[in-house]
């Protein structure tokens, strides 16, 4: 079976979290222009994994060396804050994980400064379908908590959800 073809319920809970570190991988890749075998190594994963689990996020260059591709379509499971604790929600491509993770930095800088505007690009905007959370009146709750520190944007298990 062909892996872009699969279902994240098909995989394995090991190799749910080989695609979980392969994600990683790329990100690194993107943001910090890293070599396919720096990126894998810093993350705790193999070249061959990424290329076996994540063949579309990769591409070669003209010199023959992997890069990453600007962005991909690969769903990703992500944990963001809810009204009642931390969701797991389905990021369609790199494009809505990459505003999650804006939204998670933003969020740290509201729950320590309360300054609306932080949170302003983000209002009624969804990410998969999770309307991201903006409220004020419902995040200080949450913070007060200590449910807005999320340890990691990607989910922990495949079965959440």
């Amino acid at each position: 079976m062909d892996m872009r073809s699969r279902t994240l319920a098909t995989f394995s809970d090991k190799a749910f979290e080989a695609k979980q570190r392969g994600f990683h991988a790329i990100a690194t890749m993107r943001r910090g222009g890293l070599s396919l075998d720096a990126a894998t190594r810093e993350e705790g994963t193999t070249p061959a994994t990424l290329k076996k689990y994540l063949p579309a996020a990769l591409r070669r260059s003209k010199s023959g060396r992997w890069v990453a591709t600007k962005s991909d379509r690969y769903v990703r499971l992500l944990s963001l804050p809810g009204a009642h604790g931390p969701v797991t929600v389905r990021a369609r491509g790199s494009e809505e994980a990459r505003f999650a993770s804006a939204y998670l930095a933003s969020l740290t800088r509201w729950a320590r400064t309360e300054r609306a505007y932080e949170l302003a690009p983000f209002h009624g905007k969804q990410i998969g379908d999770f309307e991201l959370i903006t409220s004020a009146r419902t995040l200080r709750p949450l913070r007060d908590a200590g449910l807005l520190q999320l340890e990691s944007l990607y989910a922990a298990l495949k079965d959440t959800v």
